[in-house]
């Protein structure tokens, strides 16, 4: 007894010089396959190893290769070997597995045993943290060929080599983790450039419009008063209604100017808030819609959105400007509702319209509509621009924002950025 408690020792250590140096679960367990083989004789073996929640399972099969590895993996309820994954069992011994009904119930993925003639078998748990993590299977095409002594053999080694294949596949977890956050981050970045680029594009455009409308308008109108008071100062007097005509274009001009310089730094959003810059712009919006256009604004969010970083801020408040352009310029609505809501985590605004509706939104599309989702994924809001689901029509624009988003996405927001009003 002392002869083979020694052999077993050696071929135990044997085992674990076996696992050293491999960082694979698949290629550490094909090579301790070999040691087992010296101590329990075997025509097949392999490892089956839970997921994290205990449902599924992978399989690392050494020798031939059956359909139990072809699947990344498979359902628990559905195996063979059920029971001592479950912990229901502390190990299964079988003389000849094809006749075995424990192998065989509805449902269960054992072709496999009769494919491959697995009659002798034995199957134990391997363990790790106190857990059954999988379970060591052992196989031979004879009948009648393994004993209690070769299951208790079996266990060992399953104890041995539990805790390093654990730890394996629990660094392969971490690293496939590790990618799939890199390949987001990514993603993230990516998605950031490409917005960055379209929104500098859309800013150009925009620029060029406000240069045109400079040129176009003011510039036109303040020269048209210059030349009306050199006539003025050239027939020596002016009349009153002459006098006030001017004061009402230089007040135009004032009014328009003033319009531009807030579309490009909405001071009312830095002074007061969200809510009474939306509100400010939404009256101004109105103001001389014909038909008049009614308007409402309710904040149950408390000042939520004044707690988002600046850039953030403004990219929400130039979405929602748009949201408000849109139904003014385009909807022919006759009521318009905004309304910002927040929960502990969540900040809402919702536009919504009376008007004729919006179709089918491309959120590729250019112009309005394609800046709304360029500066959403920008601070990575949600964007979401639909029926109001009135029974006469109707639009509904609905962003939502996380009330603490990463600092990546506040600083893709571009500050100080200029308003977009081009048409849906």
């Amino acid at each position: 007894m002392a002869e083979v408690s020694l052999v077993l020792i050696d071929r135990l250590l044997a085992i674990s010089r076996a696992l050293a140096g491999h960082i694979d679960p698949g290629t550490a367990f094909r090579a301790t396959a070999i040691e087992i083989g010296t101590l329990i004789p075997h025509d097949h073996i392999d490892l089956a190893v839970l997921s994290h929640d205990g449902r599924m399972h992978a399989c690392y099969e050494a020798g031939f290769h059956t359909s139990w590895s072809e699947l990344a993996q498979h359902p628990v309820e559905g195996s063979p070997i059920r029971f001592v994954l479950w912990g229901k069992t502390p190990y299964l011994l079988s003389d000849n597995a094809l006749v075995d009904d424990r192998f065989h119930f509805a449902g269960a993925f054992d072709e496999p045993i009769f494919a491959a003639k697995l009659r002798s078998r034995i199957i134990v748990p391997l363990r790790a943290r106190g857990s059954v993590i999988g379970a060591l299977n052992i196989s031979r095409h004879e009948i009648g060929c393994y004993t209690l002594a070769d299951v208790a053999v079996a266990q060992q080694c399953a104890d041995l080599i539990a805790p390093y294949i654990f730890a394996l596949i629990q660094t392969e977890e971490a690293r496939r983790a590790m990618l799939a956050e890199s390949e987001a981050r990514n993603r993230v970045e990516l998605l950031r450039v490409g917005a960055s680029q379209l929104l500098t594009e859309g800013m150009e455009r925009e620029r060029r419009r406000m240069v045109m409308d400079l040129h176009d308008q003011t510039l036109a109108d303040l020269a048209r008063i210059a030349r009306q008071l050199s006539a003025l100062r050239g027939q020596g007097v002016a009349r009153a209604a002459q006098l006030a005509d001017l004061e009402q274009e230089v007040a135009g001009c004032l009014t328009e100017l003033r319009h531009i310089v807030d579309a490009m730094r909405p001071s009312v959003l830095e002074l007061f808030g969200l809510r009474d810059a939306v509100e400010a712009h939404l009256n101004r919006s109105v103001s001389k819609a014909k038909p008049p256009i009614a308007v409402r604004i309710a904040d149950t969010s408390d000042g939520g959105a004044d707690s988002l970083p600046e850039p953030v801020r403004t990219a929400l408040y130039r979405i929602v400007q748009e949201a408000i352009n849109n139904a003014v310029r385009h909807a022919a609505a006759h009521r318009i509702d905004v309304l910002l809501a927040s929960t502990a985590s969540v900040l809402r605004v919702i536009v919504t319209d009376d008007g004729q509706g919006c179709g089918t939104v491309d959120p590729a599309a250019y112009g309005g509509i394609g800046h709304m989702h360029t500066r959403a994924a920008l601070i990575g809001a949600r964007l979401r621009i639909g029926q109001a689901g009135r029974k006469n029509g109707g639009t509904r624009v609905v962003v939502e924002i996380d009330r603490q988003p990463s600092r990546e996405l506040a600083a893709a927001a571009v500050p100080g950025e200029f308003a977009v009003s081009e048409a849906m």
